[in-house]
């Protein structure tokens, strides 16, 4: 079996063949006969080739692989193609003089050619994309209509520059014209909405040769009449040939990265973004500009700057949903800080400052405090909570802990800090408080907790002692210090009798 990273001996085959073809199309070789016969049939068994082995790739998935599906398509659109091929040998067999068997433009191949584009563009359509937000989805179809029109203005430009049109037969020559970017469009469909989409079925390789074959195909059928009166019917053999060729390669080449195992199975590369909407904009743009270099303002250079023109519209307009999408993650990255800083800094069952809040927030107020002013720090530790706790479970002395907290708020300003330390332990930071509304406040807070608190339908009592502790500017203390003293306060607190307050001294100068 070969490899695709080595010389494969089918695709050599299928280049050396089709190579020295279309070379005797170029240099008008073997004579009219010989042109229109081989061309045909060669195309005929690249398209039967190409149906079997599209078939074949869609066989070695997975059933639940939505891949599946598309290539079963592909290889039933081909199949399709490839009877209005034969169809075509066939013609050519009987009269292959006739301008149906030199143009490739017969009833049968053009029907054939439309059922098949039918076919896998519905396969297109229905393929699996992942879901996205309302603004993701505007930026989704505004990329691919970028890629749609720069495909159509490649196709115009192209049809254009081999279509001379005759008022005397204007339908006729306009639906010449307009089957070359039609089905640039359909192409540039196709491919851009599955490999935007971020699940492609194929690989990139696939995703560039598809279109290309389209396109080329397209061109030809769009041109044909007018090469076929021109007496340039081998250019309309050497690009259908060539489609056909690549169109086999797509299929030859997917079928072999199946038979080589899951590692060759990629389609392609997965990224945030999509390049392809900015290469689209970028190769309209270097069309105007060698238009106008080699041939000046025309009609071509008018439809190269038409279709430039309506891109950049659509990439302004797929930047400004993009600032808006952005601006709105910004903004949620915004609240997510703000909840994450909370959740970091919050204690989860009573909602206050957790001891990594407080000693934050007294690290800022002792940074004050060392240019002027004063603090005060109030530890408060509960009295006889372990017997709650051991009475009527952890619950109970829960709901006695987020009570607790609630009156702690009540005995202060809203500007104050109170925080839980952990377990029974609270502290309050206050500023600018003086020494009588120091022990006012200490007052205060024995007294509400104090009170009785109903719990699991009865009602229970803890107490509370509290050690006072401030800081000055000329005493020099630190945050360590400060909570030091003010335990070693609440501690004297308790040695009184609970229930009560103790101020701390304050250190000597």
């Amino acid at each position: 079996m070969s490899r695709l990273g080595n010389r494969d001996p089918f695709l050599t085959c299928l280049a050396v063949v089709t190579g020295g073809l279309v070379s005797s199309y170029l240099l008008d070789l073997g004579g009219a006969t010989f042109q229109v016969a081989s061309a045909w049939l060669a195309v005929a068994v690249c398209a039967s080739l190409m149906a079997y082995y599209a078939y074949r790739t869609s066989r070695l998935m997975d059933r639940a692989d939505p891949a599946r599906r598309f290539w079963t398509a592909f290889g039933l659109a081909g199949a399709v193609w490839a009877a209005g091929e034969w169809a075509q040998v066939f013609a050519v067999a009987v009269d292959p003089t006739s301008a149906a068997a030199q143009t490739g433009t017969g009833l049968a191949r053009t029907v054939a050619l439309a059922a098949g584009c039918v076919m896998l563009s519905a396969a297109v359509l229905t393929y699996p994309i992942p879901r996205r937000s309302a603004r993701e989805r505007i930026c989704y179809w505004l990329d691919l209509a970028i890629l749609i029109m720069a495909a159509g203005t490649y196709g115009l430009y192209l049809t254009m520059s081999g279509v001379q049109l005759d008022r005397g037969n204007l339908i006729h020559e306009l639906g010449a014209v307009a089957v070359g970017p039609m089905t640039a469009m359909l192409a540039a469909f196709a491919v851009g909405r599955l490999f935007m989409s971020g699940t492609s079925p194929f690989s990139w390789h696939v995703g560039v040769m598809a279109p290309i074959a389209a396109v080329v195909e397209g061109v030809a059928r769009a041109v044909g009449p007018a090469l076929a009166r021109a007496d340039q019917a081998r250019w309309i053999f050497a690009s259908a040939l060539v489609a056909h060729a690549l169109l086999l390669t797509v299929a030859w080449v997917q079928h072999q990265r199946y038979l080589l195992g899951p590692g060759m199975r990629r389609g392609a590369r997965k990224r945030p973004y999509s390049r392809l909407p900015y290469f689209a904009v970028a190769a309209t743009y270097g069309l105007l500009a060698v238009t106008l270099a080699v041939n000046g303002l025309d009609l071509r250079a008018w439809i190269a700057l038409a279709g430039a023109i309506i891109c950049n519209g659509l990439v302004m307009a797929r930047q400004l949903v993009a600032f808006a999408d952005n601006a709105d993650l910004l903004a949620e990255r915004d609240a997510l800080a703000t909840r994450l800083r909370e959740i970091a800094f919050s204690d989860s069952l009573t909602g206050l400052a957790n001891r990594a809040m407080f000693l934050d927030r007294l690290g800022e107020a002792m940074e004050r405090v060392r240019r002027d002013g004063e603090i005060s720090v109030l530890l408060v530790d509960l009295d006889d909570f372990k017997p709650v706790n051991d009475r009527f479970g952890h619950a109970a002395g829960d709901a006695v802990l987020v009570e607790v907290a609630a009156r702690l708020r009540g005995c202060v300003r809203s500007t104050d800090v109170v925080a839980r330390l952990g377990g029974d332990e609270f502290a309050v930071l206050l500023e600018q408080a003086s020494p009588d509304g120091l022990s006012a406040t200490a007052a205060r807070i024995v007294r509400a907790i104090d009170a009785p608190c109903r719990v699991a339908g009865t009602e229970v009592r803890v107490g509370a002692s509290v050690g006072v502790a401030s800081a000055r500017a000329e005493n020099g203390d630190d945050a360590g210090a400060l909570l030091q003293r003010a335990d070693e306060a609440m501690y004297a607190a308790k040695v009184r009798g609970k229930g009560g307050f103790q101020i701390a001294t304050a250190p000597a100068a």
